[in-house]
């Protein structure tokens, strides 16, 4: 059921009222929205106009960086938001020592490595090596299953770097969502029990095992079928970590590759970001509770250093799915969005994957 008769608002400001009312009409018509009832849609009025709200203030702020603005997913209210677009599980909470082959579990990082060793500008969006922008958000369905998309993105990129192919190769999130137990599917998970699964069981396509965006039971035919499955049992060599509040090594690591990271992502700065870098002042601080991929870093032309990251809120969400987040160095150790808060891992791939069946000759 379509509703679009509902103009009720309840903030002071009249003109601010009209412009949501208006604007709103716009939004669901832009997005083909379709609200169970007349309560659902209330709540999503109300949701796009403390979306709008927001906006406004970030803009009569003035001096930041960057742009925000209306997306797909202004009609959420915040708490739902939280629920349903962040993933940091609480129930899987707990510490995993990954692998038990060398190198494992340790940095890769030469010693006497220093930022003038490194590229000073990386972009793997622009080299090609980057699977799709994908959403959590799929057949009106929310699936909190960030730390999957992220860590999916991660191996297929590296995937297609280490073994030299053309394209990347999607891999599939959903066989993430329902096999890797360790996590929670839809409730949220974390990078190192998706690549010890990986590396304990192989990865299959997207095509193969599409995402749904909500639990389900494994497909334990598909997934272990050597002639599906693009990694296989083994091929995961190292999973390796970066250090806490430690950009040269979050450098020297996306140096490699794209890097799964969490971060505070509460921050209407983050929530309604559309275009620039967004700074450490503008984003604020506050609980890690989402995670996303560094896929570069680099220096603007007005001297601001950045990350630039992948999200997966759509395409609708920033600038196609991707933004700057500012590098902040050791004024700020914990970065822009406490993006350097906790340890990241990466995987590294062996030889054996020039065997995959997802390598076209």
């Amino acid at each position: 059921m379509r509703l679009t008769g509902y103009l009720y608002l309840s903030y002071s400001s009249l003109a601010l009222v009209q412009y949501a009312e208006l604007d709103f009409q716009g939004f669901v018509k832009k997005y083909n929205k379709v609200y169970k009832s007349p309560e659902e849609y209330q709540a999503a009025m109300d949701a796009f106009a403390q979306s709008v709200k927001e906006i406004e203030e970030v803009r009569r702020n003035g001096a930041v960086e960057h742009e925000v603005g209306i997306n797909e997913h202004s009609d959420i209210p915040q708490e739902q938001f939280n629920k349903v677009m962040t993933c940091m599980s609480q129930a899987a909470n707990r510490r995993l020592e990954i692998g038990n082959n060398e190198g494992s579990g340790q940095s890769d990082v030469p010693n006497g490595t220093n930022v003038g060793d490194l590229p000073t500008d990386v972009d793997w969006e622009a080299a090609g090596a980057l699977g799709p922008v994908r959403d959590q958000v799929a057949m009106l369905r929310s699936c909190g299953c960030c730390y999957a998309i992220s860590s999916v993105a991660v191996m297929e990129s590296r995937f297609k770097i280490q073994s030299g192919i053309s394209k990347v190769v999607p891999f599939s999130v959903q066989q993430i969502v329902d096999c890797s137990t360790m996590n929670n599917g839809c409730g949220g998970g974390r990078s190192e029990y998706v690549y010890d699964y990986a590396r304990k069981q192989g990865m299959v396509k997207a095509s193969s095992y599409p995402y749904v965006a909500k639990d389900g039971t494994c497909k334990t035919t598909l997934v272990t079928n050597p002639q599906k499955q693009c990694i296989k049992a083994g091929d995961i060599a190292h999973v390796y970590l970066t250090r806490p509040a430690n950009e040269l090594f979050m450098m020297y690591a996306v140096a490699q590759g794209p890097v799964g990271v969490t971060l505070h992502a509460g921050a209407p700065a983050l929530r309604k970001y559309k275009s620039g870098i967004i700074t450490a002042k503008a984003c604020g601080d506050g609980n890690i509770n989402h995670q996303v991929t560094i896929v570069g870093y680099g220096t603007s032309t007005t001297g601001i250093p950045y990350w630039k990251i992948m999200n997966s809120w759509g395409k609708s969400w920033g600038m196609k799915g991707f933004a700057y987040i500012e590098r902040t160095g050791a004024a700020i150790p914990r970065g822009a969005c406490g993006i350097l808060t906790n340890q990241s891992q990466y995987p590294n791939f062996g030889s054996s994957i020039k065997s995959s069946p997802c390598i076209k000759p």
